[in-house]
């Protein structure tokens, strides 16, 4: 139980800490095009809706997280199963990475980025 607990906290800090890499609320694609808006993680975490998250709603989450790496549904993650979960952890981040660069590529003024006047 205790090593669940700690895959389960290093996988929400995971979550959290590529959700906090977003642009700002209004700016920037996110997951398929939503927009990050302020406190959708915690949101997320609130499954109830009264305000606070509750150690079984973190479970919950982090249960629900369990379940995805382990692909075969034997009760316990191999080092084959959390490799693949990185990697697809990975994909979807060059993939938002790619977003992100073709948003600011959009979004540059005409002529790309500023250059330094000549000499």
């Amino acid at each position: 139980m205790k090593k669940l607990l700690m895959l389960s906290a290093a996988l929400m800090t995971l979550g959290a800490a590529s959700a906090m890499a977003q642009p700002a609320p209004g700016e920037g694609p996110m997951h398929g095009g939503m927009k990050h808006e302020k406190g959708q993680m915690f949101q997320k975490h609130d499954l109830d809706g009264d305000g606070v998250v509750s150690k079984e709603e973190f479970l919950k989450q982090a249960e629900e997280k369990f379940a995805k790496i382990d692909t075969n549904g034997d009760g316990v993650i191999s080092k084959e199963e959390a490799q693949a979960a990185h990697e697809k952890m990975r994909e979807k981040m060059q993939e938002r990475m790619q977003d992100r660069k073709q948003w600011k590529e959009k979004m540059a003024p005409e002529g790309g980025a500023a250059e330094a006047p000549a000499e």
